[in-house]
């Protein structure tokens, strides 16, 4: 249908003429287009299509191996926890059998102290004993002895009262200084 505007039709005429004059040409593109798409769905959609298939399944697979070893991982982490717990229960046992045998150490070094200090009181006690009686008996013997003074003194002087008390009373303050 002509167009009633002469400078449209002028206009219009070259991008006609082009189009008309390439008829063969654009129809030999699109039949080669054409082929081409064919031949690429024949040959090439087959292999890609196989290619996408397999990394699909390789990532399908890959995603169940992380799921199994995201399982496995919090299984061990169970695992580990229930070691770790059942190690310090142990430890906590040693400890406390530690403190037992310890605290079973310490009452035997006590009770050790308590009987080695006892010997020490009872030898202590036995020497205190031994020394009081050897000043009893050196303390009779000086008694003794000034007893015997004295007798001899009496004896052989005829004393009377006065003079027998005056000799005691001196042989007593020479004992006395003799023994302080």
């Amino acid at each position: 249908m002509p167009s009633p505007d002469p400078t449209l039709a002028a206009e219009e005429s070259p991008m006609v003429e082009f189009f008309i004059g390439h008829i063969p040409d654009f129809l030999w593109g699109i039949g080669a287009f054409i082929l081409f798409v064919g031949i690429l769905l024949k040959v090439g959609v087959k292999p890609v299509l196989a290619a996408v298939d397999a990394r699909e399944a390789k990532i399908r697979k890959d995603l169940l191996d992380a799921e199994q070893a995201v399982v496995e991982a919090r299984r061990q982490r169970e695992l580990n926890e229930q070691e770790r717990k059942a190690h310090e229960a142990k430890i906590a046992e040693l400890m406390a059998e530690v403190r037992r045998d310890a605290e079973s150490h310490k009452a035997k070094l006590v009770e050790q102290g308590r009987v080695e200090i006892e010997a020490l009181r009872v030898r202590a006690l036995r020497e205190i004993e031994a020394a009081r009686h050897a000043a009893v008996v050196d303390l009779r013997k000086a008694i003794a002895e000034v007893s015997v003074l004295v007798a001899e003194k009496v004896v052989s002087e005829r004393l009377d009262v006065s003079k027998h008390e005056d000799l005691i009373r001196r042989s007593v303050e020479r004992f006395d200084t003799q023994n302080a």
